[in-house]
Protein backbone atom coordinates (compact mmCIF):
# COMPACT_ATOMS: atom_id res chain seq x y z
CA UNK A 1 0.00 0.00 0.00
CA UNK A 2 1.64 3.17 -1.13
CA UNK A 3 2.02 5.98 2.11
CA UNK A 4 0.89 9.40 1.95
CA UNK A 5 3.24 12.30 2.73
CA UNK A 6 2.76 14.48 5.46
CA UNK A 7 5.42 16.50 4.62
CA UNK A 8 7.67 16.91 1.28
CA UNK A 9 10.68 15.93 0.79
CA UNK A 10 12.35 19.63 1.93
CA UNK A 11 11.11 19.44 5.21
CA UNK A 12 12.04 15.52 5.56
CA UNK A 13 15.25 17.21 4.49
CA UNK A 14 15.23 20.03 7.20
CA UNK A 15 14.59 17.23 9.96
CA UNK A 16 17.85 15.40 8.83
CA UNK A 17 19.90 18.85 9.38
CA UNK A 18 18.18 19.50 12.54
CA UNK A 19 19.54 15.59 14.19
CA UNK A 20 22.84 16.69 12.40
CA UNK A 21 23.14 20.26 14.40
CA UNK A 22 21.95 18.31 17.46
CA UNK A 23 24.45 15.59 17.30
CA UNK A 24 27.01 17.84 16.61
CA UNK A 25 26.40 20.31 19.15
CA UNK A 26 26.32 17.09 21.44
CA UNK A 27 29.72 16.65 20.91
CA UNK A 28 31.07 19.90 21.50
CA UNK A 29 30.84 21.32 17.88
CA UNK A 30 30.51 24.82 16.51
CA UNK A 31 28.32 24.52 13.58
CA UNK A 32 27.54 27.13 11.01
CA UNK A 33 25.10 27.01 8.08
CA UNK A 34 26.45 28.10 4.72
CA UNK A 35 24.58 31.36 3.03
CA UNK A 36 23.69 30.68 0.00
CA UNK A 37 22.14 28.33 -2.96
CA UNK A 38 22.76 25.06 -3.60
CA UNK A 39 26.16 24.39 -1.74
CA UNK A 40 28.24 21.71 -1.87
CA UNK A 41 27.80 21.05 1.84
CA UNK A 42 24.57 21.33 4.68
CA UNK A 43 26.58 22.27 7.17
CA UNK A 44 30.30 23.38 8.85
CA UNK A 45 31.31 22.07 12.08
CA UNK A 46 34.33 22.66 13.97
CA UNK A 47 36.42 21.04 16.42
CA UNK A 48 39.32 21.09 18.09
CA UNK A 49 40.44 23.90 15.54
CA UNK A 50 39.32 21.30 12.65
CA UNK A 51 36.89 22.70 10.24
CA UNK A 52 34.18 19.48 8.93
CA UNK A 53 32.09 20.14 6.02
CA UNK A 54 28.96 17.67 5.98
CA UNK A 55 26.99 16.92 3.67
CA UNK A 56 23.15 15.61 5.17
CA UNK A 57 20.96 12.79 3.93
CA UNK A 58 17.36 11.37 4.96
CA UNK A 59 15.37 8.28 3.69
CA UNK A 60 12.93 6.25 4.72
CA UNK A 61 13.18 4.10 1.63
CA UNK A 62 13.31 0.34 3.43
CA UNK A 63 13.44 -2.86 1.89
CA UNK A 64 14.16 -6.92 3.24
CA UNK A 65 16.63 -9.17 2.58
CA UNK A 66 16.40 -12.99 1.25
CA UNK A 67 16.39 -13.50 5.30
CA UNK A 68 13.96 -11.06 6.36
CA UNK A 69 16.21 -8.49 7.19
CA UNK A 70 15.88 -4.59 6.78
CA UNK A 71 17.84 -2.46 5.21
CA UNK A 72 17.59 1.50 4.10
CA UNK A 73 18.75 2.90 0.53
CA UNK A 74 20.11 6.44 0.89
CA UNK A 75 20.84 8.32 -2.65
CA UNK A 76 23.65 10.37 -2.69
CA UNK A 77 22.32 12.48 -5.68
CA UNK A 78 20.99 15.80 -4.74
CA UNK A 79 18.36 17.22 -7.40
CA UNK A 80 17.22 20.44 -5.18
CA UNK A 81 17.41 19.61 -2.25
CA UNK A 82 16.24 22.20 0.30
CA UNK A 83 17.70 25.13 -2.29
CA UNK A 84 16.28 26.43 -5.50
CA UNK A 85 17.45 23.73 -8.43
CA UNK A 86 19.62 25.26 -11.57
CA UNK A 87 19.09 21.77 -13.22
CA UNK A 88 22.43 20.22 -12.23
CA UNK A 89 22.60 17.28 -10.08
CA UNK A 90 25.04 16.57 -7.73
CA UNK A 91 27.40 13.74 -5.64
CA UNK A 92 28.95 13.56 -2.65
CA UNK A 93 32.55 14.54 -3.82
CA UNK A 94 35.53 13.96 -1.08
CA UNK A 95 37.06 17.26 -2.85
CA UNK A 96 34.18 19.37 -1.54
CA UNK A 97 32.83 17.13 1.03
CA UNK A 98 34.44 15.62 4.22
CA UNK A 99 31.34 13.43 6.09
CA UNK A 100 28.37 12.20 5.19
CA UNK A 101 25.41 12.08 7.92
CA UNK A 102 22.80 10.06 7.15
CA UNK A 103 18.99 9.93 8.98
CA UNK A 104 16.61 6.78 8.21
CA UNK A 105 12.85 6.92 9.24
CA UNK A 106 13.65 4.83 12.21
CA UNK A 107 16.31 7.11 13.69
CA UNK A 108 19.46 5.05 12.97
CA UNK A 109 22.35 7.99 12.26
CA UNK A 110 25.62 7.55 10.40
CA UNK A 111 28.59 9.75 9.55
CA UNK A 112 30.62 8.63 7.01
CA UNK A 113 33.43 9.89 6.10
CA UNK A 114 33.08 10.98 2.17
CA UNK A 115 36.32 8.94 1.10
CA UNK A 116 34.62 5.61 2.74
CA UNK A 117 31.99 6.07 0.08
CA UNK A 118 32.18 2.97 -2.70
CA UNK A 119 30.18 4.75 -4.51
CA UNK A 120 28.48 7.83 -5.90
CA UNK A 121 24.96 7.20 -6.34
CA UNK A 122 23.18 5.13 -3.88
CA UNK A 123 24.31 3.41 -0.54
CA UNK A 124 22.45 0.82 1.07
CA UNK A 125 23.03 1.02 5.00
CA UNK A 126 21.55 -1.40 8.03
CA UNK A 127 23.85 -4.58 7.73
CA UNK A 128 27.66 -4.89 7.88
CA UNK A 129 28.96 -2.51 4.96
CA UNK A 130 29.50 1.34 6.41
CA UNK A 131 28.30 -0.59 9.98
CA UNK A 132 31.58 0.96 11.51
CA UNK A 133 30.45 4.63 11.03
CA UNK A 134 26.86 4.14 12.59
CA UNK A 135 26.92 6.71 15.51
CA UNK A 136 24.01 6.81 18.25
CA UNK A 137 20.28 6.64 17.53
CA UNK A 138 18.30 9.83 17.36
CA UNK A 139 14.25 10.43 17.18
CA UNK A 140 12.38 8.65 14.29
CA UNK A 141 11.25 10.62 11.53
CA UNK A 142 9.10 8.18 9.78
CA UNK A 143 5.50 9.15 12.22
CA UNK A 144 6.08 12.99 11.09
CA UNK A 145 6.90 11.95 7.58
CA UNK A 146 3.86 9.53 6.84
CA UNK A 147 1.98 9.70 10.38
CA UNK A 148 0.71 6.55 12.02
CA UNK A 149 1.54 3.47 9.97
CA UNK A 150 -0.03 0.09 10.32
CA UNK A 151 1.42 -2.12 13.08
CA UNK A 152 3.48 -4.08 11.03
CA UNK A 153 5.79 -0.82 9.96
CA UNK A 154 6.06 0.20 13.37
CA UNK A 155 8.88 -2.51 15.01
CA UNK A 156 12.61 -0.01 14.30
CA UNK A 157 14.84 -1.74 12.66
CA UNK A 158 16.31 -4.44 15.27
CA UNK A 159 17.70 -7.66 14.17
CA UNK A 160 19.67 -10.36 16.51
CA UNK A 161 20.55 -11.73 13.14
CA UNK A 162 24.50 -12.43 12.18
CA UNK A 163 26.02 -9.74 10.46
CA UNK A 164 23.65 -7.27 11.88
CA UNK A 165 24.02 -4.22 14.30
CA UNK A 166 21.35 -3.35 16.50
CA UNK A 167 20.87 -0.14 18.15
CA UNK A 168 23.76 0.27 20.79
CA UNK A 169 26.02 -2.17 19.74
CA UNK A 170 28.18 -1.10 17.01
CA UNK A 171 31.50 -2.61 18.36
CA UNK A 172 32.80 -4.45 15.23
CA UNK A 173 36.15 -5.96 14.03
CA UNK A 174 37.14 -3.41 12.23
CA UNK A 175 36.52 -0.40 14.78
CA UNK A 176 37.69 -1.44 17.71
CA UNK A 177 36.11 0.42 21.13
CA UNK A 178 36.91 3.58 21.62
CA UNK A 179 37.87 5.83 24.42
CA UNK A 180 35.27 6.62 26.64
CA UNK A 181 33.72 10.15 26.75
CA UNK A 182 33.90 12.23 29.65
CA UNK A 183 31.50 11.77 32.39
CA UNK A 184 30.95 7.96 30.81
CA UNK A 185 29.16 5.82 33.60
CA UNK A 186 31.18 3.23 33.88
CA UNK A 187 33.77 3.82 31.86
CA UNK A 188 34.67 2.05 28.82
CA UNK A 189 37.97 -0.28 28.79
CA UNK A 190 41.24 1.74 26.27
CA UNK A 191 40.70 -0.09 22.91
CA UNK A 192 43.10 -2.10 21.33
CA UNK A 193 44.29 0.90 18.76
CA UNK A 194 45.10 3.12 21.60
CA UNK A 195 46.91 0.87 23.41
CA UNK A 196 49.21 -0.56 20.44
CA UNK A 197 49.63 3.25 19.30
CA UNK A 198 53.35 3.66 18.16
CA UNK A 199 55.72 6.13 19.18
CA UNK A 200 57.87 8.45 17.28
CA UNK A 201 61.62 7.56 17.47
CA UNK A 202 64.73 9.54 18.00
CA UNK A 203 66.37 7.14 14.84
CA UNK A 204 64.97 7.33 11.50
CA UNK A 205 66.73 6.84 8.49
CA UNK A 206 67.96 9.45 6.02
CA UNK A 207 65.94 8.84 3.61
CA UNK A 208 62.59 9.23 6.07
CA UNK A 209 64.06 12.03 7.57
CA UNK A 210 63.53 14.06 4.15
CA UNK A 211 60.10 12.39 3.72
CA UNK A 212 60.68 10.23 0.94
CA UNK A 213 60.32 6.49 0.66
CA UNK A 214 60.90 3.85 -1.70
CA UNK A 215 58.50 1.11 -3.05
CA UNK A 216 59.32 -2.31 -2.49
CA UNK A 217 58.05 -5.77 -3.44
CA UNK A 218 54.78 -5.81 -3.72
CA UNK A 219 53.96 -2.66 -3.97
CA UNK A 220 54.75 -2.40 0.22
CA UNK A 221 55.87 1.27 1.52
CA UNK A 222 56.93 2.76 5.18
CA UNK A 223 55.43 6.05 5.55
CA UNK A 224 58.37 8.41 6.96
CA UNK A 225 57.36 8.86 11.00
CA UNK A 226 56.91 13.29 10.68
CA UNK A 227 54.56 12.26 7.75
CA UNK A 228 52.82 9.54 9.66
CA UNK A 229 52.62 11.04 13.12
CA UNK A 230 51.72 14.56 11.79
CA UNK A 231 48.54 12.74 9.24
CA UNK A 232 47.20 11.55 12.87
CA UNK A 233 47.76 8.14 11.99
CA UNK A 234 47.73 5.09 14.37
CA UNK A 235 48.54 1.83 13.98
CA UNK A 236 45.32 -0.16 12.75
CA UNK A 237 43.96 2.80 11.19
CA UNK A 238 41.79 2.50 7.98
CA UNK A 239 42.83 4.18 4.74
CA UNK A 240 42.15 4.68 1.63
CA UNK A 241 44.65 5.08 -1.50
CA UNK A 242 43.58 7.18 -4.44
CA UNK A 243 45.36 7.89 -7.66
CA UNK A 244 45.80 12.25 -7.76
CA UNK A 245 47.60 11.43 -11.27
CA UNK A 246 50.91 10.55 -12.94
CA UNK A 247 52.94 9.72 -9.42
CA UNK A 248 50.94 10.41 -6.95
CA UNK A 249 48.87 9.23 -4.75
CA UNK A 250 46.86 10.28 -1.62
CA UNK A 251 46.14 8.25 1.77
CA UNK A 252 43.34 9.26 3.58
CA UNK A 253 42.61 8.40 6.50
CA UNK A 254 38.65 6.44 6.88
CA UNK A 255 38.34 6.33 10.07
CA UNK A 256 35.88 7.78 12.67
CA UNK A 257 37.44 10.23 15.20
CA UNK A 258 37.45 9.57 18.48
CA UNK A 259 34.94 12.21 19.82
CA UNK A 260 32.28 10.79 16.86
CA UNK A 261 32.42 7.32 18.27
CA UNK A 262 29.63 5.95 20.16
CA UNK A 263 29.65 6.64 23.51
CA UNK A 264 27.31 7.21 26.51
CA UNK A 265 27.66 10.72 28.13
CA UNK A 266 26.74 11.15 32.06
Amino acid sequence: MDRVRRINRRRQGDLGEAAALQWLLSKGATVLVPFGESPDFDLVAELGGDLMRVQVKTSTQESLTSRGDRRCSVSLVTAGGNQSWTGVKKTVDPSTVDYLFVLTGDGRRWFIPSAALETRSTITLGGPKYAEYEIDAGHPIKPLVYGSQPPCEEPPIESPRAGEYPSGQRMTAVNRPALSFAGSNPASPIGAAAQMSPKPTKYERKLGQGGQAIINQKRRITIPQRAFFAAGFTDGSKVRVRADGPGRVIVEQVDLPTWARNGRSG
